[in-house]
């Protein structure tokens, strides 16, 4: 019977990632000391970078206590695996939770623990996460406290710090305290940054109560050069406590690097609603009187204060006035502020102040034309006159009558102060029909605007690791429902418990309505993503391909590994261990924990989560994208045939060693190898797990 070796999933630390880089690009700079202790060779470090370089001990930065252990938290290597949760799972295919096609994950766990394992397969694969962690408000205590006596002294220990230490850093690690909520933030955002692709970027909201101190800690993690912004979200809900009407939080922006150029854009406010009119009416060929009319009831509903103009029976254009234009600059005079082009010199003017308010003569001026000729001027009723798609005021004080939005000016930068409703609560009400359920959630709206800022290929990854009500993820449904994109969410929340005193409605809608066992927060995520996929497919029924749509998720769980306690030295196996080994590699075992071990081995392997895994033999064989996962021994013919008649090329081949007893294994291996070369696969690419 073979010991186990390895981890399934094997995670270097980063300081060892570091130790090797260092030692590869500066080598006989490190040393070992007598002490065992790494030496650091300062003078020829300086002579490697640069001799007039200077070592500075004491250097701006932010500094609290217990930020050492913080940092260590984030690599200490974890001792956790991931198993399935079928039944928590929404699949968009026929109820094979292995196979499913779904590209959406939901993770139920500790989000430190969490970013520790999706790190194994999405090293540097995200391209947007948002955040919205606890705020420490002195009304609330963190719901996730990290438990560092497991591990304690072990930390402790490679720190150097006495055990007297531990009593004082516990401490630090409640609510209410600067220290511990930095504590708390530093290890979740160094493991954000490393998941961020090279051109990824970062939302997280705050508040007040921690806004410097997360600026600061945010410029140590991503680097100052890499904020971008600090966005003032107006949600428009005043809070009263300090006598002023308090109505807005913050959300900071950082990308991973901004050497990677970035333009954030967002939809003009209020332009959905009368492009998905303008469309129904175009396909109705309704006539441009009732058309017209059509419009101006939308108007009339959304408290629009003044009209439309339409050219053409089916070539609609429109302009927005009122309500829609005070997302603008200059809100006093309603005028758009885009740049347009010269319609003899093809070059972009630069826009006014004051809006569209130039004569014909001070536009050509503006656009370096001399002796300018225009076609088929025409002189409107006030006076104001147009040259195709310009129109041109009767002086500098007048606005011109009519305002044609193009194509092209439909959307603008996204906005350092950003205005939506605050109205997740309410959004929350109407899918669950019922009060009460989580408080304060952000609205999918604003979600819906940072996503959809991003120039990307719609096919991403966006993270949220703080998910609460799961509000990300119906923005990500929605927001692929409307533009026909195809990104993928990844969630995780805390099964937090509810309160069945404090939060009844929450607790007896998850208890009676759910019919769960246990009440937590978790139960509230999974279920809004199921109601609200379903949802989206409704309210866009009418969009080409929205049955393709996916709505689905793979939900998972946090768990211990079983198999930890067998790492070990040979030497220090004990009998016990040995029969605990033997009840844990028996086959009922074996077979009851396959899924686990199969979705594990995904990460081991590098692969998504959402990585379809096919049985080519029950029990045995399987495939998942380009990697081979045998988890038996089984005849090397059965495998040559599987792998001839497997549609996608198999590049690399995954064994599951502790199903494989050790003379079976190394007999095994040694046919195995042969048939692989036979493939072109050379034994580099056969590695054993477990």
């Amino acid at each position: 019977m073979n010991t186990v070796e390895k981890n399934v999933i094997e995670q270097e630390s980063i300081q060892e990632r570091n130790l090797a880089l260092f030692l590869q690009n500066f080598p006989g700079i490190v040393s070992t000391g007598e002490d065992g202790e790494l030496v650091i060779n300062t003078d020829k470090l300086k002579l490697a970078l640069d001799p007039k370089a200077r070592f500075e001990e004491n250097g701006y930065e932010l500094n609290w206590v217990g930020k050492k252990e913080a940092y260590h938290q984030a690599y200490v290597k974890q001792a956790k695996i991931l198993q399935p949760l079928a039944e928590d799972s929404k699949l968009n295919d026929r109820g094979d939770f292995l196979a499913d096609s779904t590209g959406n994950i939901l993770i139920k766990g500790d989000n430190l623990e969490a970013l520790k394992l999706l790190k194994a397969s999405y090293f540097e694969q995200v391209k947007m996460i948002y955040i919205d962690p606890p705020y420490n408000t002195k009304s609330e205590n963190f719901i996730y406290r990290d438990n560092f006596t497991a591990t304690e002294d072990a930390i402790l220990d490679e720190l150097g710090y006495s055990p007297e230490y531990k009593d004082y850093i516990q401490n630090i690690q409640g609510a209410r305290t600067h220290s511990g909520w930095l504590s708390f933030m530093f290890p979740r955002l160094l493991l954000a940054r490393d998941l961020l692709k090279e051109d990824g970027v970062i939302f997280i909201s705050i508040d007040e109560n921690e806004q410097a101190n997360l600026k600061l800690l945010c410029d140590e993690v991503f680097g100052e050069q890499n904020f971008v912004e600090c966005i003032t979200w107006n949600k428009r809900v005043p809070k009263n406590d300090k006598g002023i009407g308090n109505i807005h939080e913050y959300i900071f922006l950082y990308a991973k690097d901004t050497a990677f150029k970035h333009k954030f854009l967002m939809r003009k406010e209020g332009l959905d609603d009368v492009y998905e009119l303008v469309e129904k009416l175009k396909k109705d060929e309704l006539p441009i009187a009732q058309a017209e009319k059509e419009l101006k009831k939308l108007y009339k509903k959304n408290g629009y204060d003044r009209g439309i103009t339409l050219y053409n029976s089916l070539d609609i254009d429109y302009r927005i006035w009122g309500k829609i234009n005070m997302s603008w600059p200059n809100q006093d005079t309603f005028g758009p502020r885009y740049e347009i082009l010269h319609p003899v010199t093809r070059k972009p003017v630069s826009i006014p102040d004051r809006g569209w308010r130039w004569t014909e003569t001070t536009f050509n001026k503006a656009a370096g034309l001399k002796n300018g000729v225009y076609e088929n001027i025409e002189t409107l009723h006030d006076g104001s006159s147009r040259c195709g798609n310009i129109w041109f005021a009767k002086d500098e004080n007048t606005q011109p009558s009519s305002i044609k939005y193009l194509d092209d000016v439909n959307d603008m930068l996204l906005r350092s102060i950003l205005s939506t409703k605050s109205d997740g609560g309410v959004e929350l009400e109407k899918l669950f029909e019922q009060k009460s359920l989580f408080s304060r959630p952000k609205s999918s709206s604003l979600l819906k605007a940072l996503l959809g800022s991003l120039q990307s290929s719609g096919t991403e990854v966006i993270l949220d690791f703080f998910a609460g009500s799961g509000t990300t993820g119906q923005a990500v449904m929605e927001l692929n429902a409307e533009d026909g994109g195809n990104r993928k969410f990844i969630l995780v929340q805390l099964p937090e418990a509810i309160d069945p005193k404090k939060q009844k409605d929450a607790y007896e809608f998850v208890t009676k309505t759910l019919g769960k066992k246990e009440a937590t927060i978790f139960e509230i995520t999974a279920e809004r993503l199921r109601r609200a996929g379903e949802k989206v497919k409704k309210d866009h029924a009418d969009k080409q391909a929205i049955q393709t749509l996916d709505i689905g998720f793979k939900a998972f769980a946090i768990a211990d590994d079983p198999m930890q306690q067998f790492y070990k030295p040979l030497h220090q196996v004990t009998p016990e261990d040995l029969a605990q080994l033997e009840i844990a590699l028996s086959s009922e075992t074996l077979e009851a924990s396959l899924p686990t071990i199969l979705i594990n081995l995904l990460l081991a392997e590098k692969l998504p989560l959402s990585t379809p895994i096919i049985p080519l033999v029950e029990n045995a064989l399987y495939q998942a994208a380009n990697v081979l996962l045998i988890l038996n021994d089984l005849p090397i013919s059965d495998i040559k045939t599987q792998l001839s008649q497997t549609q996608n090329r198999v590049e690399y081949v995954s064994i599951y060693s502790p199903n494989i007893s050790g003379p079976k294994r190394d007999q095994f291996s040694q046919e195995l190898k042969p048939a692989l070369l036979q493939m072109g696969l050379d034994e580099s690419r056969l590695r054993f797990r477990g």
